[in-house]
């Protein structure tokens, strides 16, 4: 991890954190209801003045920010709610916009950040683009330009949905469509029915582009490969096979029609070329789905691309959750902390093989999610989060009076734990990410 991805990932945090608090200052001040201080980052401060008895302040360390409501008394240093025009006073519809506008505001950086993002490097729409033949795409009455409406009766907003609803079913799953018609408007629904056939494979994956050697850059191996062990390894080069080069048309079918016999595998491992000898392993696959996407176009689309895209984020973190919950996924791949956030932030800074503008595009959308993922957890009903506030401000409307002092206690202390053991369950999650 380079002291570049770390300065970036603490940087972005704390202006993703002050923009929250910008949030609750600006409503506040929209309504009339007193602000003592507003401080951007925390720690010693750098800057400080004051105007219209608020004081202002730029702390040192970019780790938060934080808006103050009530008045110090300067001798107990407890703070003093007497003032009338506290929020804590406040009319009841007051002090809730004041708790939900700042993850509203995450959701509008969010936005503004995916927009930027889209306008500069593109996106992908929910129209169907060219049918490929032989594809499940082929066998249907899936037309170009048709548009995708629900995956397997399930809403379908954006190109980040249809990629999640693909990676939960296997290659064999039949898949059911809503399509609406880009000549007539009208909705219909196609199923995509793979085809399976039987063939022989050197059981991995690679980039679809040759890399720096004109050869295959391997992603992922096949853990049956070679008969349950595997010889190609993750980031090896793949030059050709029995001596046909995989910039070859016909190289697929060389594996195809090996029936089992070994092949005679060339590439570069850690710069070093060798000759790695490899039976093909019998796989069962399916002909390719064939639900190729058009490139979006126009302002309109965009901005809409835009707005979607923060509401399919929440909606699929809610999906990971309860997968987690039921035990379909390990909770540790679905929490993540500082530790984690800055784990991926290093990854796309410190890629190597990436060029700037590819890193720019994945800086801003990770960027825009972890603002919309700021807005979500901050919703959660936890004591020392907005949602806390929001729930009990809602309960106070229901029930036409404030919980006793004691009740609000014991929602601190139980909220108070919860927040240090999801703390510690991200840490832990982190670092078992981490040592995988």
């Amino acid at each position: 991890m380079s002291p570049q991805s770390i300065i970036i990932c603490i940087l972005g945090l704390g202006i993703l954190a002050a923009v929250h608090e910008l949030g609750h200052f600006i409503v506040a001040r929209l309504l009339k209801i007193k602000v003592y201080e507003l401080s951007i980052f925390v720690g010693p401060k750098l800057f400080s003045w004051k105007r219209n008895d608020i004081e202002y302040y730029i702390r040192m360390i970019p780790l938060g920010a934080y808006v103050r409501f009530s008045e110090i008394d300067e001798e107990t240093g407890d703070l003093k709610d007497d003032n009338p025009e506290n929020l804590i006073n406040q009319a009841r519809w007051k002090r809730l916009l004041v708790s939900l506008a700042g993850p509203f505001m995450n959701v509008v950086l969010g936005i503004i950040l995916f927009m930027i993002c889209f306008s500069s490097f593109g996106f992908l729409s929910l129209h169907q683009d060219v049918i490929v033949p032989g594809t499940q795409v082929a066998a249907t009455r899936i037309e170009t330009g048709d548009t995708v409406v629900k995956f397997n009766g399930q809403r379908v907003l954006c190109q980040m949905d249809l990629s999640y609803y693909l990676s939960q079913v296997g290659n064999a799953d039949e898949i059911s469509l809503v399509m609406k018609s880009a000549r007539t408007g009208e909705t219909y629904e196609a199923v995509l029915v793979p085809v399976i056939t039987e063939q022989y494979m050197l059981g991995i994956t690679h980039y679809a582009d040759l890399d720096e050697n004109n050869g295959w850059h391997v992603t992922n191996v096949d853990p049956a490969q070679n008969h349950g062990n595997p010889v190609i390894e993750i980031d090896d080069s793949i030059l050709s096979v029995n001596d046909i080069p995989v910039t070859d048309p016909g190289i697929t079918d060389v594996v195809r029609n090996s029936n089992g016999a070994t092949l005679n595998v060339r590439l570069i491992r850690n710069g070093e070329e060798m000759v790695i000898p490899l039976d093909a392993t019998m796989i069962k696959s399916s002909n390719l789905r064939g639900l190729y996407l058009q490139d979006g176009k126009g302002f309109l689309e965009c901005l809409r691309e835009a707005i979607v895209f923060p509401i399919s984020f929440v909606r699929i973190s809610i999906d990971s959750l309860a997968q987690a919950f039921t035990g379909k996924v390990p909770a540790y791949d679905v929490v993540s902390g500082p530790v984690g956030i800055a784990s991926v932030v290093s990854e796309v800074v410190d890629a190597p093989k990436t060029d700037q503008s590819e890193k720019t595009e994945m800086l801003l959308i990770l960027a825009g999610g972890i603002s919309t993922g700021l807005a979500f957890t901050n919703m959660l009903p936890i004591p020392g989060l907005d949602g806390n506030a929001i729930v009990l401000t809602v309960v106070e409307m229901v029930r036409g009076k404030k919980l006793s002092r004691k009740a609000e206690q014991v929602i601190n202390v139980i909220g108070f734990v919860m927040i240090i053991g999801l703390v510690i369950f991200a840490l832990v999650s982190d670092i078992i990410r981490l040592s995988r």
